[in-house]
């Protein structure tokens, strides 16, 4: 998860509407079409000066994809330099960023679409299907994951996958799910979250 610049604008919506105000951890199926009416009726963008990193009433949505090949999933490890220091070595199976006030056209899949064109070189986008939402309320990784919850995607590709922000991650290769699963302790808290339902 990238770090939003100071002048931008961060779509969230009030953690009210989503969980009744609990602080719950974990991954859940969702219905597409249920999500987006939810999050497009009560959608709202503060800028980031208004240091939104404290705000736990304020979930920021991020679009958050898992890139799939077949049967095995594409997965990294952050580098010990850029982006978010709290998560950095860690590995991930899950790609994403900040939703901003300029991305919100469309439906959902539109909003990721963005995120993976940022992020990921493919050379064929094969299906994109929404799976549900990852939230972590636990203080792990700095607290991060309370003021953030992820719209879980997975993008099926065929041909050549490259990250590309060499910056900050390393590059990538596609594992089979047991495998996954297997290394689940070396990995960011939504990705343990999220691999352990596939």
């Amino acid at each position: 998860m990238e770090a939003a610049s100071e002048g931008e604008w961060i779509a969230g919506v009030p953690r009210s509407i989503l969980f009744d105000n609990k602080y719950w951890t974990g991954f859940e199926q969702a219905d597409e079409k249920e999500m987006f009416e939810l999050i497009s009726q009560h959608l709202d963008f503060k800028p980031r000066t208004e240091k939104l990193e404290k705000n736990e009433k304020f979930k920021q949505v991020i679009p958050y994809f898992l890139v799939k090949k077949g049967r095995r999933y594409f997965t990294s490890v952050r580098k010990t330099k850029g982006g978010d220091s709290r998560v950095h070595g860690f590995r991930l199976i899950g790609f994403g960023g900040h939703l901003r006030q300029e991305d919100i056209e469309g439906k959902m899949t539109t909003w990721l679409k963005r995120e993976f064109k940022e992020e990921i070189n493919a050379e064929k986008i094969l299906a994109i299907s929404f799976k549900g939402i990852v939230n972590d309320d636990s203080n792990a990784v700095g607290g991060i994951g309370k003021v953030h919850f992820g719209l879980v995607f997975v993008v099926e590709v065929g041909g050549r996958v490259a990250i590309k922000e060499n910056d900050k991650f390393e590059q990538g290769e596609f594992m089979a799910v047991a495998k996954l699963k297997a290394r689940a302790h070396e990995m960011e808290s939504w990705s343990k979250l999220v691999v352990a339902y596939l």
